[in-house]
C-alpha cells in the first residue's frame, strides 16, 4: 500500500441506548464488535489504531488488551459522537498523514474497502475520501492529517457532516462493492441481521456484485447484460440439480455468474478476475471464476458450482440462449486454421457437452425443457 503513515480512530464511547445492550462488546462471529473493527484495520495494514472509549471504558480496554491498540478516554461522552472524534484527533501521532474515522457500530466494512480508500489517498493526499456504495456515501471517511488542527478549533453544530460542508474542502468518492459501509448496528433487529449476514460474508450480495461490475470496474452494459443472463441460466440449472439431490451453494452459483467476466477487458480475464476476487476477500468465488473459460471434467461428472457456471456461460452468447453445437461450430469455423485454438475449443466443447449430459441425466429433463422459462432478454434478473 503506497502513501504515508495512516491511523484509524475507532469511536467506541457511546451509551448504546437504542440497542439496549452495549454494542462494542456484543459477540459477532468469533469476536466482539469492537475487536472485529480493530481487526479490520489490522488486516488492511493499518498499524496505528486508536479506540476512543467512554461508557464502560474499562471493559472495552480489557477486551482489547491483546490487540495492541491505544485506548483514549473521552471525558465528554455526554456531548455526543463529535466529542469522541475530537478525543481521537487529539491523540493522533505526529507522523500521521491521514486518519480514518470509524464508528464502532459499522462492523461489517470489508478490508478491501479500507485498502481502496488508502490507495486513493496515496494519489490524492489533500482530499477527504468517502467510500461510496451504489451512489451513497458511507463509513469510514479518510481525512488528511492536515485537517486535524481545523477540527480541533472547530465548534460548529452538526458533527462531521457540517464540517464537510463548511469551507471549500476537496472531497473524493471512492466506489466500493461493500454494502457494509451503510449498515449501522442500532437495534436488536440490526444485530440479528448482521449475525446472519456474517455467516455468508465470503459471498457478495447481488447489489455488491452489480456495484463491482458497474461502479467499481465500470464494465460496458453488454458485458453486464451477459453476466445477468448467465446468472439466470445458472440459477435455473442449479435449482433443478438441487431439487434432484445435488448439493450446491446457490448463492455461490449466482454471485459467481454475476461477476464471472469482471476482468473481461483484461488479458487472460478468467485468471485475472479470480485474482481480483481473491484480493477482495472472495476465495470461493475466485475458484469458480478461474475456470469459467476452460474446465476439464470426466465423462460422467456430478456438476458442482464451477461446472454449472461453466455450462451456463457456454449456453449464453451475448445475452441470448445458444445451442452448444451451433456455438462451438461457429468457434471452430472462426479459428479453423489455428491448430492450438481448435484443440482448446474441442476440449471446452467436450466439457460443456459432458456437463450438459450430466444435468439432463440427473434431472431427467432436456436442457431445452429446463431453460424454457428463462428470460435472458431483460438485461437484469429478478
Amino acid at each position: 500500500m503506497k502513501g504515508g503513515h495512516l491511523s484509524a480512530i475507532v469511536l467506541s464511547a457511546g451509551f448504546s441506548r437504542r440497542m439496549g445492550r452495549f454494542k462494542p462488546l456484543l459477540q459477532l462471529g468469533a469476536t466482539t464488535v469492537v475487536e472485529r473493527v480493530v481487526d479490520l484495520y489490522r488486516g488492511a495494514g493499518i498499524d496505528d489504531i486508536c479506540v476512543v472509549v467512554g461508557y464502560k471504558g474499562d471493559e472495552v480496554v480489557a477486551a482489547l488488551d491483546s490487540r495492541g491498540v491505544r485506548c483514549v478516554m473521552n471525558p465528554d461522552v455526554e456531548k455526543g459522537m463529535f466529542s469522541s472524534v475530537m478525543a481521537g484527533v487529539r491523540a493522533l501521532p505526529e507522523d500521521c498523514s491521514g486518519f480514518f474515522v470509524h464508528p464502532v457500530d459499522l462492523p461489517l466494512v470489508r478490508p478491501a474497502t479500507v485498502k481502496a480508500l488508502a490507495e486513493e489517498f496515496s494519489t490524492f493526499p489533500d482530499a477527504i475520501h468517502h467510500p461510496c456504495f451504489d451512489g451513497r456515501r458511507g463509513h469510514p471517511p479518510l481525512l488528511p492529517a492536515a485537517l486535524a488542527a481545523e477540527l480541533a478549533d472547530w465548534r460548529g453544530e452538526g458533527g462531521l457532516r457540517a464540517f464537510w460542508a463548511e469551507g471549500n474542502r476537496s472531497m473524493r468518492d471512492v466506489p466500493v462493492a461493500d454494502e457494509g459501509i451503510l449498515l449501522d448496528l442500532d437495534t436488536g433487529d440490526d444485530y440479528q441481521k448482521m449475525v446472519a449476514r456474517l455467516k455468508r460474508a465470503d459471498i457478495p450480495t447481488d447489489r455488491e456484485c452489480r456495484a463491482l461490475m458497474a461502479q467499481v470496474h465500470r464494465l460496458p452494459e453488454a458485458v453486464r447484460r451477459h453476466c445477468d443472463a448467465v446468472a439466470a441460466v445458472a440459477m435455473e440449472l442449479a435449482s433443478a440439480l438441487s431439487r434432484a439431490g445435488v448439493s450446491l451453494d446457490l448463492d455461490l452459483v449466482r454471485s459467481a455468474a454475476l461477476v464471472h467476466d469482471v476482468a473481461r477487458d483484461q488479458p487472460d480475464h478468467a485468471a485475472t478476475g479470480a485474482r481480483l476476487l481473491e484480493d477482495l476477500g472472495f476465495p470461493r468465488l475466485a475458484s469458480v471464476v478461474r475456470v469459467h473459460m476452460d474446465l476439464e471434467v470426466g465423462p460422467k461428472p456430478v456438476p458442482d458450482e464451477a461446472a454449472v457456471v461453466y455450462l451456463a456461460d457456454k449456453l449464453v452468447v451475448g445475452h441470448r440462449l445458444a445451442d452448444l453445437g451451433e456455438r462451438f461450430e461457429r468457434k471452430l469455423f472462426k479459428y479453423g486454421t489455428d491448430l492450438q485454438a481448435v484443440a482448446a475449443i474441442e476440449r471446452r466443447k467436450r466439457s460443456a457437452l459432458a456437463i450438459q449430459a450430466a444435468v439432463e441425466r440427473i434431472t431427467g429433463l432436456s436442457i431445452q425443457t429446463l431453460l424454457r422459462n428463462v428470460d435472458t432478454e431483460g438485461g437484469t434478473i429478478p
